[in-house]
C-alpha cells in the first residue's frame, strides 16, 4: 500500500487516460445517432479511443505494477530512475498523441509549408518510453541480487518489445513503398495481436499469480511452458484481423495454430488456479471467468469454418472487449483495490458497468436475432458506453480518499 500511495501520480494518470478513452468511446457510439461537432471523423475517434486505451491504460498501468514488483523500495537506483522516466514518457507522449489521433487520425498535420504525422511520431515516442523502461528493468534485474525473476512479467515485456517491431515496420514499409498495402496492414495487425494476446494476457496472468500466491505446484504445466504457449501463439494470430479474402491458406492455418496455443495456455492456467484454490478465489473469480470466456471463444474460432467467427467485425469487437475490458480492466482494478484497501463495493460498480458494455455489444453481432434489431440498439450502446466511465470515476474518487487519509 505504501508504494501505491507514494507513487500515486502514475496510476492517477492511468485512471485519467481510462476515463478520457471511455468518453471517446461514448462519443464514437454517439456519432451513429447524431452528427458530431467540428466535423469529427468516426474513424479518427476510434483510433484516438483505442490508442489512448492501449498507451495510457493497457501499457502504463501494468508497467507501473512491474516497477513496484521489482523495486518496491529501491527508488534512488539508476534502474529505477530509468523505469520511472519510461513511465512518464508513456504518460506524456500517449496523451500528446490523443488530440492528433482525434482530429487527424494517421494523416499528417500541415505546419507552414510542411506536413508532419504527429500522431505517428508521438506513438513512436511512447514505444521509446517502453524501451527506456525495459533498459531500467534489465539493469535492476542483473544488478540487484535479491530480485527473484518473474517469468510472467518478463515474458510479457518480451511480447511488448516484439509487438513494437510490428509498429515500427508499418512506418518503414510506407516510407520505402515496400510490399504493398497488404504488407502494411499485416504488420499493423501483428502489432495488435502480439500486444493484446501476448503482452496483455501474460501481464494479467502475472498479476493473478502474484495476488493469489499461485505456485508452480498449483499449475498443470510449468509457468515457463504456459508462457511459451502464449508467447509463441500470440504473434501468429494476426491474420484474424485481416479480411478473409486477403488471407492465404498458410496464413489461415498459422492463425488457427496460434489461437489454439494461446487458448490452451489461458484455459490451462484458469483451470489450474480454480482447481488449486478450491473456492478461495474471492473477487478474482471475475477476471478468471472473463479469461475463460476469451479462451473458449478463441478455441472455437480456431476450429470453426473461416467465415463463421472472428472474421465478423461485431464478434471480433465483442471478443476484444471480453479480454481488454472484461478480464484486463477488472483484473487491474482489483489489484489497485487490494493494494489500497478500497471497499469491494466500489469494484462491483466497475464490474457491473463493464458487464453492461459487454452485454450491449452482443446486440451488434449475429448472435442477436435480426427481428429484434432496430435503431434502439444504438441508443442502448451509447448509454452502456457511459457506464464504465461513471463506475471508474467513483472508484477513482474513493482511491484518492484513501491516499489523502494515508
Amino acid at each position: 500500500m505504501k508504494a501505491l500511495v507514494k507513487d500515486s501520480k502514475i496510476w492517477q494518470w492511468a485512471m485519467f487516460s481510462f476515463v478520457v478513452a471511455g468518453l471517446t468511446g461514448f462519443l464514437y457510439r454517439l456519432g451513429f445517432l447524431i452528427p458530431l461537432p467540428f466535423e469529427l471523423n468516426l474513424e479518427n475517434i476510434r483510433h484516438a479511443h483505442s490508442h489512448l486505451m492501449f498507451f495510457g491504460w493497457a501499457s502504463l498501468l501494468p508497467l507501473y505494477f512491474i516497477k513496484l514488483d521489482i523495486v518496491p523500495g529501491y527508488h534512488s537506483a539508476i534502474g529505477a530512475r530509468f523505469m520511472k522516466s519510461g513511465l512518464w514518457s508513456v504518460v506524456g507522449f500517449g496523451l500528446l498523441s490523443f488530440p492528433f489521433f482525434m482530429v487527424w487520425g494517421y494523416s499528417s498535420v500541415p505546419i507552414g509549408e510542411a506536413t508532419l504525422p504527429f500522431s505517428v511520431i508521438f506513438s513512436g515516442l511512447v514505444m521509446i518510453g517502453w524501451y527506456v523502461f525495459m533498459i531500467g528493468y534489465l539493469f535492476t534485474r542483473f544488478r540487484k541480487r535479491e530480485v527473484i525473476p518473474n517469468v510472467w512479467f518478463e515474458g510479457a515485456l518480451v511480447m511488448l518489445f516484439v509487438s513494437s517491431l510490428g509498429a515500427w515496420g508499418v512506418g518503414l514499409v510506407e516510407m520505402l513503398h515496400f510490399g504493398g498495402p497488404l504488407f502494411g496492414k499485416a504488420l499493423t495487425h501483428f502489432f495488435l495481436a502480439t500486444f493484446v494476446e501476448g503482452w496483455v494476457v501474460l501481464v494479467l496472468l502475472g498479476l493473478i499469480v502474484k495476488a493469489l500466491n499461485v505456485t508452480e505446484e498449483d499449475l498443470m504445466l510449468s509457468p515457463l511452458v504456459l508462457v511459451g504457449l502464449i508467447a509463441i501463439g500470440s504473434p501468429l494470430t494476426f491474420p484474424y484481423g485481416i479480411s478473409e479474402s486477403m488471407v492465404s491458406l498458410n496464413l489461415s492455418v498459422a492463425a488457427r495454430m496460434g489461437g489454439v496455443l494461446v487458448a490452451e495456455g489461458v484455459l490451462l492456467f484458469v483451470y489450474s488456479v480454480v482447481r488449486s484454490r478450491k473456492g478461495r478465489l474471492g473477487i478474482w473469480i471475475w477476471p478468471l471467468l472473463f479469461l475463460g470466456m476469451k479462451g473458449i471463444m478463441q478455441l472455437i474460432a480456431a476450429v470453426s469454418p473461416a467465415g463463421l467467427w472472428l472474421s465478423e467485425h461485431g464478434i471480433r469487437i465483442f471478443y476484444l472487449h471480453v479480454l481488454l475490458l472484461g478480464a484486463f480492466t477488472t483484473g487491474v482494478t482489483i489489484y489497485l483495490m487490494e493494494g489500497l484497501k478500497v471497499a469491494k463495493g466500489y469494484f462491483y460498480g466497475v464490474l457491473g458497468s463493464v458487464g453492461a458494455v459487454i452485454l450491449s455489444l452482443i446486440l451488434m453481432t449475429s448472435f442477436w436475432p435480426s427481428v429484434l434489431s432496430g435503431i434502439w440498439i444504438y441508443t442502448a450502446l451509447v448509454i452502456a458506453a457511459l457506464l464504465p466511465v461513471c463506475g471508474m470515476c467513483i472508484f477513482w474518487w474513493k482511491m484518492n480518499k484513501v491516499v489523502i487519509r494515508s
